[in-house]
């Protein structure tokens, strides 16, 4: 470098000024007296080059920066606002939590009170039904007491009146007679009819050979007899004066008919031309219907050592 240089280089660095603050980072005053060389132009901005470089980044870092903080500025604030949205919310759902609490609490009382009165009436509704049960026991026991006391009762009148003859009966005198034999008929003695509405109780009759039969019960009906009631199938075990009770006795009217309906041999004896007893061989059953027939006077008139017994007004 020749002298005159350095001077120049010196009296050029001397008119320039270096940036006092950011501000000024970008402002460079170069001041070149008159006497300097164009020459030595490139020299100088070799040597500042690097200054002039960071001066410029600088510059440049500020202003993003800048940008930056006001673009977050701007973000803050919109948040901010949001903040305070959610935390209203917050707020409110919180209230209304509280709110369900409280409810959930007072059902939850509730229900336990509703508990207690569930069991309280639950304990009533045992005692009384076992107070029931007890009272309905006692009674039951007391109307079995009473029925089998008054069928004791009954059964002993009946014994009674049976040994004492006490029952009426109803039919053709009971002796041994002429003629026996048949088989499958239905006697209908019409010629000894109920005397007054009662019960028809047994079957009474002199048997020569053991037999089976029913007991029917037909009422008078303008010119027709129909079967009303029919009785179960009633074995006599053995041969000569006897009586068979009936299962089921038999309610009656005055005027009623008794038919005997043998299933096999016909085990009572009869005579013929006397009595007033029709013959039927076809079997009746309740609800038959039969038309009355003009016996005066005929061949087939019998009367058969067979009736009925029971109490009769």
């Amino acid at each position: 470098m020749k002298r005159g240089d350095a001077g120049n280089i010196g009296i050029a660095s001397f008119f320039i000024e270096r940036p006092k603050s950011p501000l000024d980072a970008g402002i460079l005053k170069f001041q070149l007296p008159g006497f300097v060389h164009r020459a030595n132009l490139l020299k100088y901005a070799v040597i500042w080059l690097p200054f002039v470089m960071e001066v410029c980044m600088r510059q440049l870092s500020s202003l993003t920066a800048g940008l930056l903080f006001a673009a977050l500025l701007s973000g803050c604030s919109g948040s901010g606002d949001a903040l305070l949205r959610l935390q209203e919310e917050n707020r409110l759902l919180q209230q209304q939590l509280v709110l369900a609490q409280q409810n959930i609490a007072d059902l939850t009382g509730e229900k336990a009170s509703l508990d207690e009165k569930v069991a309280d009436l639950t304990r009533v509704s045992g005692t009384l039904q076992r107070e029931k049960r007890a009272r309905v026991e006692e009674a039951e026991q007391l109307r079995k007491s009473m029925r089998g006391f008054v069928q004791a009762q009954m059964d002993a009148l009946r014994e009674f009146s049976i040994r004492q003859d006490f029952f009426d009966y109803i039919g053709a005198e009971l002796v041994n007679r002429q003629h026996s034999g048949e088989e499958n008929l239905t006697l209908v003695d019409h010629g000894n009819r109920i005397p007054g509405s009662g019960t028809l109780l047994a079957v009474r009759g002199y048997f020569i050979v053991p037999c089976r039969l029913r007991v029917l019960v037909l009422r008078p009906a303008q010119n027709v007899w129909e079967v009303v009631k029919v009785s179960e199938l009633q074995e006599v075990a053995k041969p000569g004066m006897a009586q068979v009770e009936l299962d089921v006795p038999m309610a009656v009217q005055a005027g009623d008919i008794l038919g005997f309906a043998f299933a096999g041999p016909v085990g009572v004896p009869y005579d013929e031309k006397t009595g007033a007893t029709v013959l039927f061989s076809d079997p009746l059953k309740a609800g038959s219907r039969l038309h009355i027939p003009e016996i005066k006077g005929t061949p087939r008139r019998r009367a058969y050592s067979i009736g009925g017994v029971g109490l009769f007004d």
